[in-house]
């Protein structure tokens, strides 16, 4: 997956580049050595090197940095971090952008957690991930991002009934987030509750009828029930509206078991 486009929902270049929070910008951090434009420049420069080349985005940074670039530097340097697989070192410089920045700037900071949660969890760390996610939504208890990011996290680590919980503030706050319902369902699947996790795929994909992650928790579904043709069926379409995707792979997975149960 490309780093610029996983976070494509973090940080506006605006927000970084200038030193502005909510349209103010207070104390040191307004106090940038270089120009507004020269800074929205030079962040969109490496942001592109991320993708294309993290060693070379990361030697810009640090340069950048020297010159003043701030946290808008520090976030490049941290993203070519994570390209490079150096994520340790990446979560560690994410947490820290995230801890220095003022009150203003708490919304940013909150999404800078989040991205430091991302990075402990490709190293591994899920109670670091757990802890800057946490962080994260102290600082914005509404963000529905991380409330999907933890709820998936909670997953991941058997503590279902955590997930439900945040997946439950998540459609409150956003009810047509089909990936909330899919989510949930998962939740409700490993519960063995199979009844309520079709009603919550019903409604993912009511929402967004070739939704990926909603057909591979149906196919799940269908082959809990013994529906083998309807959960192929189901896989087969994920592959084929989602392919080189994680959920992809996890289809094709599924189908794998299909066939070994079928021999």
């Amino acid at each position: 997956m490309r780093l610029t486009h996983l976070f494509a929902r973090l940080l506006p270049i605006a927000v970084l580049a200038t030193g502005a929070a909510t349209g103010a910008a207070t104390g040191a951090w307004a106090q940038e050595k270089l120009t507004t434009a020269e800074n929205e420049q030079q962040y969109s420069a490496c942001m592109a090197l991320v993708d294309q080349n993290p060693a070379d985005a990361l030697e810009s940074a640090v340069a950048w940095e020297k010159q003043g670039g701030a946290e808008a530097a520090q976030h490049c340097e941290a993203l070519a971090y994570i390209g490079l697989k150096q994520y340790e070192d990446a979560g560690v410089l994410l947490e820290r952008i995230a801890e220095t920045m003022p009150q203003v700037k708490a919304p940013i900071a909150s999404e800078v957690f989040g991205q430091a949660a991302y990075a402990w969890m490709l190293a591994g760390k899920t109670q670091r991930a757990l802890h800057d996610l946490n962080q994260g939504l102290t600082l914005s208890p509404k963000n529905v991002e991380l409330l999907i990011d933890r709820a998936r996290l909670y997953g991941e680590s058997g503590m279902y009934f955590e997930a439900l919980d945040d997946l439950n503030v998540a459609a409150d706050l956003s009810p047509n987030r089909p990936d909330i319902y899919a989510y949930r369902a998962s939740a409700y699947i490993s519960l063995s509750q199979l009844d309520i996790a079709g009603d919550n795929l019903d409604q993912a994909l009511t929402i967004a009828p070739d939704f990926p992650q909603a057909l591979l928790e149906r196919g799940r579904l269908h082959a809990l029930n013994g529906e083998k043709d309807a959960a192929r069926q189901d896989f087969l379409r994920v592959l084929q509206v989602a392919p080189k995707t994680d959920v992809a792979a996890a289809a094709q997975q599924q189908l794998e078991k299909l066939d070994l149960k079928a021999e």
